[in-house]
């Protein structure tokens, strides 16, 4: 599997020629540029930009003039890009980026929101779009490194559109059930029947679409994990995996003592973790029970042998990542 990290030039000496040249094989991700079929001429070039809420905001390598386009495929086809670079995707985006990057385009995503931010405040300048894209510009020419490549196929992007659907169909699911609780309505318990049911096919859809993804196919053949949870944590941060040490991990997913609400995707693995102790999964149920009698007459034993089990799985996941041999149930 290629690696999720951009092995950059110097900063501020990066040919994007060369990267047109070659985008494909310098990230080991795509086609070169030159072998997609495309509508017009040679693409090449690096464009940077930011998503407004109704136009798309972009800036040339070679230019500072600042372009305003309806969609990406617009942008794509009059500006001929070999890379993208953005802060960050939004979901509705996510389908025509997977399309474009079928074309050999490469993505680029800035690893840390807060670097832009800071650019800004340490030049002065407000928040805008016009503002941000220009940031971005200046912060991807001062070190390149700061940047990652957005996914490694466009594959990842699809499971990233469904698992978030999927996310929002879960809770609307939990939400009709405690709702049908306060009415004996046949129509109200009929909804919430056929609510769980298309909840259940779309995670069967996740499952095979997800196998696409290397590390899911991995995980669920070594691990005997599978899920939404798991895709959408592999189709949204598989990188960290690969780049992130084990402390490092943890703090990305708040299994560290906390003061704040936890994040998205501390949620989700958490619930992920629960899972497999309530289906007696036969590597993280037994880590579970030691901590419960580890945890025995504290508050919370439950849910703190439960992130126990958590960082296990973060454990697992990153070896996977770097093709290392996994724990083992007896060790």
């Amino acid at each position: 599997m290629a690696e999720m990290v951009v092995a950059a030039p110097a900063p501020g000496s990066l040919n994007t020629t060369k990267l047109a040249e070659g985008a494909g094989d310098g990230f080991g991700c795509f086609p070169s540029p030159d072998k997609a079929q495309a509508p017009m001429g040679r693409r090449g070039g690096t464009v940077f930009l930011d998503f407004g809420r109704s136009k798309i905001f972009a800036i040339t390598d070679d230019s500072d003039e600042v372009l305003v386009f309806n969609n990406l495929t617009e942008l794509a086809e009059k500006l001929r890009p070999a890379v993208i670079v953005l802060d960050s995707l939004p979901g509705k985006q996510q389908s025509a980026a997977a399309e474009l990057a079928k074309t050999g385009i490469i993505f680029l995503q800035l690893k840390d929101l807060k670097k832009l931010s800071e650019e800004r405040k340490n030049n002065g300048v407000q928040k805008s779009d016009e503002n941000d894209v220009v940031m971005l510009k200046t912060l991807f020419r001062r070190n390149p490194d700061d940047f990652q490549p957005l996914f490694e196929t466009p594959e990842e992007l699809t499971v990233r559109a469904l698992t978030e659907l999927w996310v929002q169909e879960a809770f609307l699911k939990k939400v009709s059930k405690q709702a049908r609780t306060n009415t004996s309505n046949p129509v109200a318990t009929e909804i919430q029947k056929t609510h769980r049911r298309l909840v259940e096919r779309l995670a069967e859809e996740i499952h095979r679409e997800a196998l696409k993804l290397p590390l899911y196919r991995l995980t669920f053949e070594r691990l005997g994990l599978k899920g939404p949870v798991l895709a959408y944590l592999l189709s949204h941060d598989g990188w960290v995996f690969k780049t992130l040490d084990s402390d490092r991990l943890q703090v990305r997913y708040r299994l560290v003592p906390l003061r704040r609400r936890r994040s998205k995707r501390s949620r989700l693995l958490i619930m992920l973790a629960n899972t497999a102790v309530l289906n007696n999964h036969p590597r993280y149920r037994p880590i579970f029970e030691k901590y419960v009698e580890k945890f025995q007459g504290q508050k919370y034993a439950y849910w703190k042998a439960v992130l126990r089990v958590a960082r296990r799985i973060l454990r697992d996941l990153k070896l996977l990542a770097k093709g290392q041999t996994v724990w083992a149930p007896t060790g």
